[in-house]
């Protein structure tokens, strides 16, 4: 137990249960002493880490003194007692004693797992913290904007270079492989004529291979000449990628799906780290992350087996970690010169949550309920107070950032939203008082003394240091139910989260029940239709079960288990007959040669490894579901949006993309995002499978064709082709179907009215403006006029669609009034996609949620209602627009009176007594 240690620190502090390791690294095996409890992959970050830190200290500061026992080589006690030291040399610290205990409690969070600091840099640029550097200002790097044209030509430069290294790389590897084989195609042969081109043919071929990919003759000659050197090992170097940038939009065009966000789209996939933000201070703010010093605070550890929090000890690891990230800012290195000026003028940190995921499924709440919600905002509120808390402090002791005075008045007044947000939180009461008071005080010591820090907090993923802390980063719900737990032989074997055991437990759910539903028994016994009794009638000996069943355990699927991996396979030869070759294929399925159904291996694959459907959680019961679900694209951006609202930096936590996802997909994103609220958004995408191939056919070039002998033209003959069409006009019944809506658009009040065809189908439209110029109301009018005849005379719609929509001119902007329609570029882009989505079913351009309503207002019955004879399709009655696409074809009008009758049909002596 650390005596020095502030009092909340000392029961989340306790003393360590260390074991030493032999761990293989580059240079060889090192030996380490670590935690018991954490796996070999952590230790070896951690061992990397240490390598990282850089180890200078102030001129008078001694040395530490090295111990044997030290946990991970030293690396943690040496990076509290260079933070300590400099600290004292730059006043942080009243004095040595101070020193000291600072870094005892830097090296004791560290130790049990409460925090962690981010990769640094052992060496690098930076603004000396005590010589006196008078360097230059930073160089103000241009934003980029989406909607100007200088914005949009250096994202065309950076997708370009982009492309161009992925080529060089891509070429120059198979270039290398290329020229590799004219040497080893000299080392397979023997003889004077090796070398010689006419006379070894591998050489030959070798050669013309390299002579298409692009070598020239003199390169293949000189590689015949040397015939022992290799270009694999240099024909992939480390090619420095773009620095991160964010590129600022509009919020409004980007909600209506501008094409212009496109160019985004398109560098964001492919030329690296890029984040869409919507307000110049957003995009300072996110570019800042990448020089920022980082470290995160695992809150899981913050929360006892009774799910109590500690309060007090997490306001305390705040405030330690904000104080040291500050002297990181003052002494760590930089990638560059104009990263070493920002973050000397600046000092923006990047102090984020780890854990958060784990620790709220711990306690059963579920991010997707409100009460989840509310408790997750109360934390990040809490988290931004205390951080602004030892900000101000700092900065009335040792001052505050170059341009807080010019930026005064912008950052108190997101004091002041902040302390409004905070307000606003409902529930848990015991969080919001504290948050509350923390900021109320920050806000006032800055409007005298300012903030230490441009910006503190922040929200984003960092896995190296995720796996140093065994918790994912930033604001994310958990993302699977189940984890990999690491045996005495080194093998991995499937279990669940402790957060989820905990969590089920929180609502009363059986976690074993609930392991067996996720991860299945993991033993033939009692399983469905494959068990070790129907594999002995099948041939399988007691040996070759017991061999099957220990495969188990760590397989994912019976095919797996089943399979020449598991069983000897001259055993397969024996029982089944196969051949080499049969034994060999790739698609070689042992259950379906003895017999069993896929119906029947799908059966026993769920009892023994668990259901893998997201929807079989609903078979425990809706809260448990609610709680391990996985999350929709939707709810990971609702997640961020209320989140984000109490960090100094937007979330930059990238959206993950499949393989084959594209820029259609990242648009629909960037909708997303600028709809929603959020303040930044960037995108990653997977790599193809390592066995992706495209299925291009094998086809013949067409053979060469002898030129014609020349042929005298024939005199130039002139026709004359007359085609008639029939073009007439399908006019509207007198008596027609349609819907009115009503919005505005920019402020500007638009009705547009519609009249349909029996079919549903669109046959005029009217527009009218309130308060509008009398030439542009009767230009609108005109042209809804022309649009109706178009209609009429059979123009497709689709075609008025393609033409207006995203047509960009005065007034546009916001769309208030309609469920489907936010934002419009122009009253015409407003139009037509309200038509394109009411009458085409053109979801893609609606940029809002529509409510998941039945047009009908009823429910499917069970059974098909009888129609009467006499009854109308609901088409003839019901608008098409209206409903929006909702299938009406199903639904008809039962005549009142008709069904009256049938249904009644008094008897004489009951007419008389109605008539009595």
């Amino acid at each position: 137990m650390m005596s020095s240690l502030p009092p909340a620190l000392i029961r989340l502090c306790p003393g360590l249960d260390l074991e030493g390791r032999e761990i293989e690294c580059a240079a060889g095996s090192r030996w380490l002493i670590c935690p018991r409890d954490m796996t070999m992959a952590q230790a070896e970050a951690w061992l990397d880490w240490g390598d990282s830190l850089a180890r200078d200290l102030p001129s008078d500061a001694q040395p530490r003194q090295r111990d044997e026992d030290d946990v991970f080589d030293g690396a943690v006690a040496d990076y509290a007692h260079r933070l300590s030291q400099w600290g004292l040399k730059l006043g942080y610290f009243r004095d040595k004693t101070d020193a000291a205990a600072f870094a005892e409690a830097i090296e004791a969070t560290m130790l049990a797992g409460l925090a962690a600091p981010g990769l640094g840099r052992a060496s690098g640029h930076r603004v000396h913290p005590t010589a006196g550097d008078r360097l230059p200002a930073a160089i103000e790097a241009a934003p980029l904007y989406l909607d100007d044209h200088g914005g949009r030509t250096m994202l065309s430069q950076r997708l370009v270079a982009a492309r161009g290294r992925h080529l060089s790389r891509h070429v120059s590897r198979q270039l290398a492989e290329a020229l590799d084989g004219v040497t080893d195609a000299i080392a397979r042969s023997e003889g004077d004529h090796r070398t010689s081109l006419r006379h070894n043919t591998a050489l030959a071929r070798a050669a013309a291979r390299a002579r298409r990919l692009g070598a020239s003759d003199m390169l293949i000659a000189r590689q015949i000449q040397s015939a022992a050197t290799h270009w694999s090992d240099s024909a992939d170097p480390e090619v420095a990628s773009d620095p991160f940038r964010a590129v600022i939009a509009p919020r409004d065009l980007v909600a209506a799906g501008d094409p212009m966000a496109v160019l985004a789209a398109e560098t964001a996939l492919e030329a690296g780290p890029l984040a869409l933000v919507f307000d110049p201070r957003e995009a300072e703010a996110v570019e800042a992350l990448a020089y920022a010093p980082r470290a995160a605070i695992h809150l899981a550890r913050f929360f006892d087996e009774s799910s109590r929090f500690a309060l007090d000890a997490f306001l305390e690891t705040v405030g330690l970690w904000t104080r040291a990230l500050d002297i990181e800012a003052a002494i760590g290195f930089s990638a560059d010169a104009d990263h070493a000026r920002r973050r000397a003028a600046q000092r923006p940190l990047a102090l984020t949550l780890a854990g958060f995921g784990e620790a709220l499924t711990a306690q059963g709440l579920s991010l997707r309920d409100s009460a989840g919600l509310d408790y997750a905002a109360q934390i990040f509120a809490l988290f931004e107070a205390a951080a602004l808390e030892t900000s101000s402090q700092l900065a009335g002791h040792l001052g505050a950032y170059d341009d807080f005075a010019a930026e005064k008045a912008e950052r108190l007044d997101w004091l002041s939203q902040l302390t409004w947000r905070t307000g606003e939180l409902k529930g848990h009461g015991d969080l919001k008082p504290h948050a509350l008071d923390l900021i109320q005080s920050a806000a006032k010591r800055a409007r005298s003394l300012g903030l230490r820090n441009s910006q503190i907090t922040a929200i984003y993923d960092d896995p190296e240091l995720a796996l140093r802390l065994g918790a994912r980063l930033g604001a994310q719900a958990i993302s699977d139910a189940t984890t990999q737990m690491e045996a005495g032989d080194g093998a991995f074997i499937p279990t669940l989260k402790p957060c989820v055991i905990a969590g089920l437990r929180a609502l009363g759910v059986d976690a074993y029940e609930a392991r067996r539903h996720l991860l299945g028994t993991r033993t033939l016994q009692d399983a469905p239709h494959i068990n070790a009794a129907t594999l002995k009638w099948k041939g399988l000996s007691d040996f070759e079960i017991s061999r099957l069943q220990d495969a188990l355990l760590t397989a994912s699927s019976l095919r797996e288990v089943i399979s020449p991996r598991c069983l000897d396979a001259n055993f397969i030869r024996d029982i089944w007959g196969l051949s080499e070759a049969e034994l060999n294929a790739p698609d070689l399925d042992l259950l379906t040669l003895m017999g069993f159904s896929a119906d029947e291996i799908a059966a026993a694959d769920a009892h023994i490894f668990g259901h893998r459907d997201p929807e079989a959680l609903k078979l425990l019961g809706d809260a448990a579901y609610n709680l391990l679900a996985p999350w929709s694209v939707k709810g990971q951006a609702a997640l961020r949006q209320r989140l984000e609202a109490f960090t100094d930096a937007p979330d930059a936590t990238p959206f993950a993309l499949d393989w084959d996802q594209g820029v259609s997909d990242v648009m629909k994103l960037y909708s997303l995002a600028a709809s929603s609220g959020l303040r930044a958004l960037s995108v990653t995408r997977a790599d193809a499978p390592p066995d992706f191939t495209l299925d291009i056919p094998d086809i013949d070039e067409a053979p060469r064709r002898l030129a014609p002998e020349p042929v005298a033209p024939e005199p130039a003959r002139i026709i004359e082709k007359v085609v008639e069409r029939a073009r007439q006009r399908t006019k509207l019944p007198d008596r027609r179907k349609g819907y009115i809506q009503k919005a505005g658009v920019g402020g500007h009040k638009v009705y547009i009215h519609t009249g349909e065809y029996e079919d549903g189908g669109l046959g005029e439209i009217f527009i009218d403006m309130h308060k509008e110029g009398a030439a542009f109301r009767s230009l609108m009018n005109n042209f809804a006029i022309a649009i109706s005849i178009g209609l009429q005379y059979g123009v497709p719609l689709d075609e008025f669609v393609d033409a207006f929509v995203f047509t960009r001119f005065e007034p546009a902007g916001p769309v208030t009034g309609n469920d489907r329609v936010k934002s419009a570029t122009s009253i015409l882009d407003y139009i037509f996609r309200e038509l394109a989505i009411s009458y085409l079913d053109r979801d893609d351009l609606a940029n809002a949620d529509p409510e998941a309503l039945n047009a009908d207002g009823l429910g499917h019955g069970d059974r098909p209602a009888e129609t009467p004879d006499d009854a109308l399709p609901a088409s003839h009655l019901i608008s098409k627009g209206f409903a929006r696409g909702a299938h009406t074809d199903n639904l008809v009008v039962v005549p009142f009176n008709r069904a009256r009758r049938e249904v009644v049909n008094p008897s004489p002596d009951a007419h008389d007594i109605e008539e009595g």
